[in-house]
């Protein structure tokens, strides 16, 4: 690691938006761990590494795992002493009328796009506290601002990361750390989502 150089974490970074964001980042001199749930996913960004040479790393990091996202941040204090940027961007759309939504598929919905966001930002809090420095970026939605039809499960969640962002940005300021909220428009990216048949018992992803 250079001198003074900045640290950043991203998680989903192997494609989509955060890609774009982990590329972009390291471009413009941050030594990038763009994380991500499978290492098989790496393939884009190791070929964007090896043409412009960028300070950009992969790591394996699920969110929804409190071993693997300790893991993750363990290694990355390891290898580089510091954190100043995470930018939580894992998460999923599903998608369905609400009646027909089994508890269990709401739950896992949570468990990435909220409470995974939880899990990461507690874990790298104490590490920005000590630097009494950092950047928090929590990717919502203008989901996270109003609802939609077969919408209500992914939306919710959004919601939820809004209000959290919002309380949280008042506790850590005072350590000089700053909460930024994103709240993009629908974009094209190779994401998944869930979309159900109209019994509601059968689902196909793309």
């Amino acid at each position: 690691m250079i001198d003074n150089e900045k640290v950043a974490l991203v998680t989903g970074g192997s494609r989509g938006i955060g890609f774009v964001t982990s590329t972009t980042l390291a471009r413009n001199g941050f030594l990038t761990y763009a994380s991500m749930r499978n290492l098989d996913k790496e393939k884009e960004i190791r070929l964007v590494v090896d043409k412009e040479n960028i300070p950009l790393k992969t790591i394996q990091l699920d969110v929804t795992d409190s071993n693997s996202v300790h893991n993750a941040i363990k290694s990355i204090m390891e290898q580089s002493g510091r954190i100043d940027v995470l930018v939580n961007n894992a998460g999923y759309g599903l998608v369905g009328a609400f009646e027909e939504l089994g508890i269990e598929e709401i739950k896992q919905q949570y468990e990435t796009n909220f409470f995974g966001i939880i899990r990461v930002t507690q874990a790298v809090l104490p590490i920005m506290r000590k630097q009494k420095s950092g950047i928090i970026v929590n990717m919502s939605s203008g989901a996270g601002r109003f609802g939609y039809p077969n919408g209500s499960a992914y939306v919710s969640t959004k919601f939820a990361l809004e209000g959290l962002s919002e309380s949280v940005a008042y506790e850590v300021e005072p350590f000089g750390i700053k909460i930024v909220l994103v709240e993009p428009g629908f974009v094209r990216t190779k994401s998944y989502f869930t979309i159900f048949k109209d019994d509601g018992k059968n689902g196909s992803q793309y």
